[in-house]
């Protein structure tokens, strides 16, 4: 099969979309959901947005496994069904309890869809094709996200109710996927226990990177429209464009990643390099221009990061181990995106810190990474000319 048409590429990223929108697509209409169930615990009120996720990464690491057995194209039309029950189920229910089941159901078919959304560009593409198609979807992810906060918060202003309509637009990767999505390299194979294939040490070493990566990407997400009002840089339409602006960034920076990647061994610091003057930026910006070049250095760091370390991760991975591969690859970032602002939020509790100074020290520790595998890299290169 010709992988390179238009209709299966945007099959596939159209799969990215919706990975973020799972939980956080409804995050502009949680007031409104508060104000539903005024008895329910606060606690409750925030599972909303931060339960998804969590089952996303189980049912991730579970496809993982079945995609052993069942064949990639059913376990994403599964996954699609989930997650247009759990999502707009969810807008008719008439408890907190049951709002929760619908979510559970939506992250369970999130997750089905996750290792898949990157798993097959890495078992489709190669080279400069597969890095680039990487990058677009990161940017898919995040585009996703900022259609469902648009749309969300104007059915909010409605109904509560309305907004969980945004998770309609699932039936467009459905289409898609049904038409296009045929002849699918499986991840199966041969012998008697292809589970007992071991997955080289690498895997969970990016993993854990990637994990720290979105961490990082979701200090923005989670507190860029809060700092924009608190220092009378603009108001939260200030913050959509900055966000805006940062997804054309990462769009930017996905396309052009092979050719940045010339930068071969000094790839990765200069990347991080970038993502800490961004922050840096955030930390201390107090104008719009001052933000949104800082945005712009921020977006181009991670936008480069995160697509390099899934390409790095399907490097030399056997096609029938794609998909696992990039499910561990997939969990570790989705558990990033849970953990952030926990974590950070609860630095600055314990440090009296204010959140700006966390990207501050994000900012230092970045340096300091960056310095020492520059450092790292230069003399290993040295010894090779020696």
């Amino acid at each position: 099969m010709n992988y390179n048409t238009l209709g299966f590429k945007t099959a596939v990223l159209s799969l990215s979309l919706l990975t973020i929108m799972a939980g956080a697509g409804v995050a502009a209409g949680i007031g409104k959901i508060a104000e539903a169930f005024p008895n329910s615990p606060e606690t409750l009120i925030k599972l909303v947005i931060s339960l998804p996720p969590l089952l996303m990464i189980i049912s991730a690491l579970l496809t993982g496994i079945l995609g052993q057995h069942i064949r990639s194209k059913i376990l994403i039309i599964c996954g699609l069904v989930l997650f247009l029950i759990g999502g707009v189920g969810a807008g008719f229910t008439s408890s907190i309890v049951l709002l929760l089941l619908f979510r559970a159901v939506l992250g369970f078919g999130t997750g089905m869809i996750l290792p898949f959304s990157t798993g097959l560009i890495a078992a489709c593409y190669e080279g400069a094709e597969k890095s680039k198609m990487m990058g677009f979807s990161f940017t898919s992810n995040n585009l996703g996200a900022m259609i469902g906060n648009i749309l969300a918060g104007i059915l909010a202003a409605i109904s509560w109710r309305y907004m969980f309509h945004i998770y309609w637009i699932a039936l467009f990767p459905l289409i898609l996927i049904v038409l296009f999505l045929n002849k699918l390299p499986e991840n199966r194979n041969n012998t008697p226990n292809p589970n007992k294939e071991k997955l080289p040490p690498r895997i969970f070493r990016v993993a854990l990177f990637a994990l720290g990566v979105m961490m990082v990407f979701y200090l923005i997400a989670t507190n860029l429209a809060l700092i924009v009002n608190e220092r009378g840089i603009g108001t939260s339409q200030t913050a959509g464009y900055l966000f805006a602006v940062n997804t054309v960034v990462m769009l930017c920076a996905g396309i052009f990643l092979p050719f940045v990647m010339r930068l071969k061994k000094f790839f990765v610091p200069v990347s991080l390099l970038m993502v800490a003057i961004g922050f840096f930026g955030i930390a201390k910006a107090f104008t719009l221009p001052f933000m949104l070049i800082s945005v712009v250095f921020s977006g181009a760091g991670i936008g480069s990061l995160f697509p390099y370390l899934l390409n790095l991760a399907s490097e030399k991975i056997p096609e029938t181990q794609s998909i696992k591969a990039m499910s561990i690859a997939m969990a570790f970032a989705w558990f990033g995106q849970f953990l952030s602002p926990l974590f950070f939020g609860a630095a600055s509790s314990l440090t009296g810190l204010d959140i700006s100074y966390m990207f501050l020290l994000t900012s230092i520790v970045f340096i300091i990474l960056a310095a020492g595998l520059a450092t790292v890299n230069f003399r290993g290169k040295t010894r090779e000319n020696g």
